[in-house]
């Protein structure tokens, strides 16, 4: 009997299912809840099964609850521990300037509070040994003095502990009977002590709430027939709730990495292996190159904040449909960062009065109101003129250029994203297939291919709920590393060889919490290397047996990123990295079901405004789209879930394999 597997990815706007069941897709998608996030998820399950399946489902989250409780600064009172002289490691941060030219310029973010910053008596050596044994006689004062102060969470980030985590551990002990405790050993056992005293903070700061949320979902899921509930993170991967719960700073691009692995299936159905994948939200702007496979890296930033962590390289910029337009100090019209959110959300919602993207496009003609969020959500196009008038008067401009200067805006903020993840690294966007999904993605899908001179673009079947199809096409994913800072051996090293041990134990105990038999998972390696005296690694496939072909390709990629290569220079192994996956059955060939919503009364013709010029143009239910039928451009491709504005210059067609809009430029 095939699994019945349910894809649920939490977005600030909208909440997006779809359900695999008997090689059939079904989607749905509703507001979120933003206070309570796990009630939009409930109110779809029931609806997508009103009868619990007598075998039960699989339950696949995306969620966005870890990375909205940093943007809010709304997370857990947490404290900091660390080696005696180090208090302020967190405030110091790496001594960099980001304001250049500033007189006074703002220090890094920090969410710690200096106050409860502590340091302990300890102190190890690079490679573990003991210089000074850990003395604990003031912790009982310590614990309860956080406990006065309402203290939930404690970092515990001691120096060198990568390499030693027994003084972390015994410090555990003693703490875990009254707070959440985060071992930096654990979290992110790697050098660099700034990165990894962050990434810990981060995870203990998140760890009380996300543990509430994700264990009251598991219960109401299970209460519903889930079987098991499987959480993405930020590598592209599923994990367990118990490991959600342990690790919740490895959601912060939970939902994001689901969308990547979506367009990455769709990408290979339709033949193109260079993406450049766009995904464009309520709230922000999602961007990912994938170059046969989706780009990764091992450290990121959120807020300012850096984090040591395996994940999609994915670029995020505040544009999506509900970024606010206003004037800065200067009069300069500026679309987001901020959004208005779910709630209040665009002016047309009617609850917000600031004018949005969405409600440029609403003044413009791109969306139709009785097609706008599966028909569950009313807009109103004359409140959306009414939020944009004051910014078009303060402008000197109509109502149409101001919605139109809102709109080129926010697209040349896109462009400038994904030539950063393209042209940046030396990858030309002409190059590559542009694949755009999300509710908004369809809106600006030519207008940026035109723009980077991309020759050709995909809109999946149904992109608005991609990111939730992309959850489908997860595996399970665990990766163990451990920083080891030493020579790269020309033969196969012992001292490696134990490490590997200890990364396989690791990756053995994750595949198991999981529920994965001891055959039912492949073991990959990787290390991270450097040419002696450099700052920075780069990670390339590792076989213990043959160390050379790790320098072989290390300096193609240095020569292919950096435009040169040093052959007389040593190379340095910084870290090794073991990464467990463990296959699930993929969707492939499972066909979709027409959605519950309906599309309503459309009109034949809209008359819309595009690029400063009124045109009249036909309006096409994307359903009525036959393979080998001519497309006609422009015109507004419309579905439940998205939007696509079909500008002039493009041949477009559906292909018959997997129901993919393909635009190939008109030469």
């Amino acid at each position: 009997m095939n699994p019945i597997v349910v894809g649920v990815d939490t977005g600030g706007t909208f909440t997006d299912f779809v359900l695999l069941r008997e090689g059939r897709l079904r989607l749905l998608k509703l507001p979120s809840t933003p206070h309570m996030p796990e009630r939009a998820i409930v109110d779809g399950l029931r609806c997508l099964l009103p009868d619990p399946p007598p075998h039960g489902f699989t339950l696949l989250h995306g969620t966005t609850v870890g990375t909205n409780r940093i943007l809010e600064r709304k997370g857990a009172r947490t404290a900091f521990l660390t080696t005696e002289g180090f208090r302020d490691l967190l405030f110091l941060a790496r001594q960099d300037r980001r304001q250049l030219y500033s007189l006074k310029p703002e220090p890094r973010p920090c969410l710690a509070e200096r106050a409860l910053c502590a340091e302990v008596p300890e102190r190890l050596a690079h490679d573990g040994t003991v210089l000074r044994p850990l003395e604990t006689d003031g912790l009982g004062r310590l614990i309860r003095r956080w406990k006065r102060e309402g203290v939930e969470a404690v970092a515990v980030c001691l120096l060198f502990a990568y390499a030693n985590p027994a003084h972390e551990r015994a410090l555990r002990e003693m703490l875990a009977s009254h707070f959440a405790v985060s071992l930096s050993s654990e979290i992110a056992p790697e050098f660099r002590e700034y990165e990894r005293a962050s990434t810990t903070f981060l995870n203990a700061y998140l760890t009380p709430p996300m543990t509430r949320y994700l264990r009251s979902l598991e219960q109401e899921a299970r209460g519903l027939g889930a079987i098991r509930t499987l959480i993405s993170h930020s590598a592209g991967g599923l994990m367990d709730t118990g490991r959600a719960c342990a690790l919740p700073v490895g959601t912060i691009l939970s939902g994001p990495a689901a969308g990547v692995m979506g367009a990455w299936a769709v990408g290979r159905g339709v033949g193109a292996h260079r993406l450049l994948t766009l995904d464009i939200g309520g709230t922000s702007t999602d961007m990912a190159l994938i170059d046969r496979e989706p780009l990764r890296t091992n450290l990121s930033e959120i807020e300012g904040m850096p984090l040591r962590l395996p994940r999609l390289d994915v670029h995020t910029i505040g544009a999506g449909g509900g970024s606010i337009a206003r004037l800065d100090a200067a009069g300069g019209l500026r679309v987001g960062p901020e959004s208005a959110g779910a709630d209040p959300g665009p002016a047309a919602y009617g609850m917000g009065e600031s004018p949005t993207l969405t409600d440029a496009h609403l003044v413009l003609g791109h969306l139709l109101p009785q097609v706008f969020g599966f028909g569950r959500v009313a807009v109103d196009p004359d409140r959306a003129a009414r939020a944009i008038e004051p910014l078009a008067h303060a402008l000197g401009l109509s109502l149409h250029a101001a919605a139109d200067a809102i709109v080129a805006q926010a697209q040349a903020k896109m462009a400038r994203g994904l030539r950063s993840v393209s042209a940046a690294r030396g990858i030309s966007p002409e190059t590559c297939t542009l694949l755009a999904f999300g509710g908004a993605g369809g809106l600006h899908l030519c207008a940026l291919a035109r723009m980077l001179s991309v020759r050709q673009w995909v809109a999946p079947p149904y992109p608005g709920v991609l990111s939730a199809y992309g959850l489908l096409w997860m595996d399970a994913v665990h990766e163990a590393r451990r920083t080891v800072l030493t020579p790269l051996p020309d033969t196969r090293s012992v001292r490696l060889d134990a490490v590997l041990l200890e990364l396989r134990a690791e990756c053995e105990a994750a595949m198991h919490a999981m529920g994965v038999p001891a055959d039912g998972y492949e073991l990959h390696a990787f290390a991270d290397l450097r040419y002696a005296g450099q700052s920075y690694e780069i990670t390339v496939s590792f076989d213990p047996d043959r160390p050379a072909h790790a320098r072989e390709a290390f300096e193609q990629q240095h020569a292919a990123r950096y435009g040169f290569t040093m052959p007389d220079r040593p190379v340095e192994l910084a870290t090794l990295r073991l990464r467990a996956v463990a296959l699930h059955p993929k969707p492939a060939g499972a066909c979709w079901e027409p959605p519950d919503a309906t599309l309503g009364d459309l009109p034949n013709t809209m008359r819309l405004t595009l690029h400063g010029e009124t045109v009249q143009v036909p309006v096409i239910p994307r359903g009525a789209l036959q393979p080998n039928t001519p497309i006609p451009a422009p015109a507004l491709i419309v579905q439940p879930d998205s939007t696509l504005l079909l500008e002039p210059g493009w041949e477009v067609f559906v292909d018959s394999r997997t129901g993919a809009l393909i635009g190939r430029a008109v030469s």
